[in-house]
């Protein structure tokens, strides 16, 4: 049976929704003409993200009743009528019907048909609303537009009259999402295709595999489907896969998949060496191939079926993706059939040792696998040059260029290669490193513009950016709960840049349009809010004894929450209906989700995350730059942050390693990451500490990619001089007694961790620093 379904299309719920928007986001009709406003002015300023690249705005406004309608002139578009529908209900409270009769005063219309590139759109707002496009994609680029026009006034809404028309400047707008590194619900991809199609942004790419998880599922190999000791799985079945094709569809959104081949495939080969990989004859298990078995055709066999699939199951994308980054080369060239392989298809220089022409002709197989099945090959700039011996990569293979250094985004240009830009700065995120560049800085990046985390890495800036298709956010190791958080900020700076790069340079009047964009997400999206009382500090979530929570929405319905003591989406016996603020005296989870008066779902599930704590320290965190070899001069530094922080405890820890893919030790670790910051900084810690007894201490510090001082009543005790992840070890005498001390700590580039212990001369072991400070009053 085939893996895909077509999935049945479903009326989507229509919810009972809002009352106003807040203040600041008026349209300027003068209550005069409140009555009449096709006669009012236009509105000074439109928010609309992306910038259109040609909109009019007229005199006069069309409003949105309780008798307006979507007419769908083309049966093709119920679905994004159905939809839409259910947004405008959400904005406005009305439960917009779905006919194809003729438009009447205050309906909008949704057609197809109107020439142009496939992503061209006309929004003209006068009688009623006329939202066209060259297809069903289009059109739901349209609704995006609408939706962000949508004004409240004195409990009435209004579209502006207006004309947009509009294309985007750039085809390849994406966003990567790493499912393999830790497990995302359907709901969280849900929201994210949602965000996607809200901001104009096309492709949602699939990071489906890595060493990890393999969360495809493979028909032939049900060993690939991994299933937890608690019954939980991580993989998704091809029902879930297909409904979120679907999803994405309806909202002009397409998925492409990525099986990262021939590297970060430990999933595949330590599992099925036998297929994947290669056994070791003395002991029967699986070498450590750290790739694929690129030299054995039962590989070659099993990778086409699995791009047969993928291109079964997604197939709206135009793509598939294969991976082709970070290989290591040297175990594969140890094996008996490496040689016969190599001679078999001619490639002299990986007989002579050279294995990159293997990867190479390893590349341009699955290239023919890919397009086989009507697709376009997407790979990373894995491999070095345009080819290696005997063996070119093939021409029709676009490139995404991230890191620069395995080949230069001007020299694929040159050599006739179609390319992606995802730089590091601005356009990696890797929220578990404290790594992912503030908007404000991702407004400066052009599509020719590629900057490096490593400074010493020189930065790229090509003026000829003919061959290159676009750009793409790449999300890697993140939490389900970090995505959203991240991408809400950061995905509609790529999209404005995107869309229209000549027209979007300046970022105060994106940070205008964006501000009204950003709450109508949120009015559609994420309804409710949750705050607390009495918190040590605002934005970490933190408190001493007790907070009480508080539950708020502008919008109708009820409020239901759960609270958990561990991340995950509760069930639904989980929650209880909200009444009023609730106390919370211990760490947990809190989860809060807004229902209409039917009873169904409006949005998502927001969550926040309460921390008890035991004040020890008062902090204040500031910008540092990037790359610093030296430790910064914190009195030159920008304050971004300041407040009191606490103890580390066990529960705190296991929250910091649940973040992580590369895991802190618990020895003498020190709480200096803070919710919301990422990218380098650098903290100063103050508090009191008590000397039990006078003599001789060692004082251990430890950070991976920083350094670190520590200061015991005004006199320097100890500080760090290396980047390695080493300890170093300093020794100072002391005299018994309370002092002030202050740590400052930075870290350079996308390494966040500082671990301090210290011992009396000659003890065996070394203990927490912590234990010797004394708590807040």
């Amino acid at each position: 049976m085939k893996c895909i379904y077509w999935f049945i299309v479903a009326n989507l719920i229509t919810l009972s929704s809002l009352s106003g928007m807040t203040q600041d986001y008026q349209p300027e009709i003068p209550e005069s003409q409140s009555e009449n406003v096709e006669s009012a002015k236009p509105l000074s300023k439109l928010k609309i993200v992306p910038k259109p690249r040609m909109m009019e705005v007229n005199d006069g406004f069309m409003e949105i009743t309780s008798k307006s309608k979507l007419v769908v002139t083309d049966k093709e578009l119920l679905p994004l009528a159905r939809f839409l529908s259910d947004y405008i209900n959400r904005l406005t409270g009305f439960r917009i019907g779905i006919d194809s009769k003729a438009a009447g005063k205050g309906d909008m219309v949704l057609s197809t048909g109107i020439s142009g590139s496939p992503e061209a759109y006309r929004l003209k707002i006068d009688k009623h609303a006329l939202l066209e496009g060259a297809n069903y994609q289009a059109v739901a680029l349209a609704s995006s537009s609408l939706l962000q026009v949508i004004h409240e006034n004195g409990g009435k809404y209004f579209i502006p009259r207006l004309l947009v028309e509009d294309e985007p400047q750039y085809d390849y707008r994406a966003v990567m999402l790493d499912l393999a590194r830790f497990w995302h619900p359907v709901k969280t991809i849900e929201e994210t295709i949602d965000l996607l199609w809200f901001y104009k942004i096309k492709y949602l790419h699939l990071h489906l595999s890595d060493n990890r998880r393999f969360t495809f599922p493979v028909k032939e190999y049900p060993a690939l489907r991994k299933i937890n000791p608690d019954g939980s799985r991580e993989y998704y079945t091809c029902d879930e896969l297909s409904h979120l094709v679907e999803y994405a569809r309806q909202r002009g959104v397409m998925i492409i998949p990525e099986i990262d081949l021939p590297g970060h495939s430990q999933a595949l080969w330590k599992k099925l060496p036998d297929i994947f990989g290669a056994r070791d004859s003395e002991t029967g298990k699986a070498k450590n191939l750290y790739v694929v078995n690129m030299a054995k055709e039962n590989t070659y066999q099993a990778i086409e079926s699995i791009i047969g699939q993928l291109a079964e199951v997604f197939y709206t994308s135009p793509y598939i993706h294969i991976g082709g980054d970070e290989v290591w080369l040297k175990p594969i060239k140890e094996l008996p059939e490496y040689k016969a392989y190599c001679e078999k298809h001619g490639l002299k220089a990986a007989l002579a040792g050279d294995a990159n022409e293997l990867f190479c002709h390893f590349i341009n197989r699955l290239n023919q696998m890919v397009k086989k099945t009507g697709k376009q090959t997407i790979a990373w700039e894995g491999f070095h040059g345009l080819g290696v011996g005997s063996v070119l990569i093939d021409k029709d293979i676009t490139v995404i260029v991230w890191n620069t250094t395995y080949n230069r985004p001007d020299s694929l240009l040159r050599n006739g290669f179609k390319i992606i830009n995802s730089t590091w700065i601005p356009w990696y995120q890797v929220s578990a490193m404290n790594f992912a560049p503030e908007p404000s800085l991702a407004y400066q990046w052009d599509s020719g513009h590629w900057q490096h985390w490593n400074g010493d890495i020189a930065d790229i800036r090509l003026t000829n950016t003919a061959g290159i298709i676009g750009g793409q956010i790449s999300f890697w190791e993140q939490n389900y709960n970090r995505v959203i958080e991240v991408l809400k900020d950061r995905a509609p700076v790529l999209a404005d840049r995107l869309w229209n790069n000549d027209g979007t340079k300046d970022y105060d009047d994106y940070l205008e349009r964006s501000g009204g964009a950003k709450q109508i997400y949120r009015q559609l999206f994420r309804p409710v809010s949750i705050t607390g009382s009495n918190l040590t500090q605002k934005e970490d979530l933190s408190f001493e004894d007790k907070t009480n929570v508080t539950l708020i929405t502008s919008n109708k319905g009820t409020i239901r929450y759960a609270f958990t003591n561990q991340w995950g989406l509760p069930p639904a016996s989980a929650y209880k209906t909200y009444t009023g603020p609730f106390p919370l005296t211990n760490s947990g989870l809190v989860s809060a989700q807004l229902f209409d008066d039917e009873d169904k779902a409006i949005g998502y599930p927001v969550q926040k995350y309460f921390t008890a704590i035991q004040p020890i320290y008062q902090y204040k965190v500031y910008r540092s730059a990037n790359g610093s070899d030296a430790m910064p001069d914190f009195d030159a530094l920008p304050l971004l942050r300041e407040g009191v922080s606490g103890k580390m405890t066990e529960n705190r820890l296991q929250e910091i390693n649940r973040e992580l893919f590369a895991k802190v030790k618990p020895e003498g670790h020190i709480d200096v990451r803070f919710e919301g910051l990422y990218n380098p900084y650098a903290v100063k810690l103050t508090g009191n500490l008590e000397i039990p007894a006078d003599g001789k201490y060692e004082w251990q510090l430890q950070t991976w990619d920083g350094l670190a001082a520590l200061y015991i009543d005004g006199k320097l005790i100890a500080r760090g001089e290396n980047f390695e992840n080493k300890p170093e070890v300093f020794t100072a005498a002391l005299s018994k007694g309370k002092y002030p001390f202050t740590i400052k700590y930075y870290y350079k580039h996308i390494q966040n961790q500082l671990s301090i212990l210290y011992r009396t001369e000659g003890a065996d072991g070394f203990k927490h620093f912590e234990e010797l400070v004394l708590p807040t009053k």
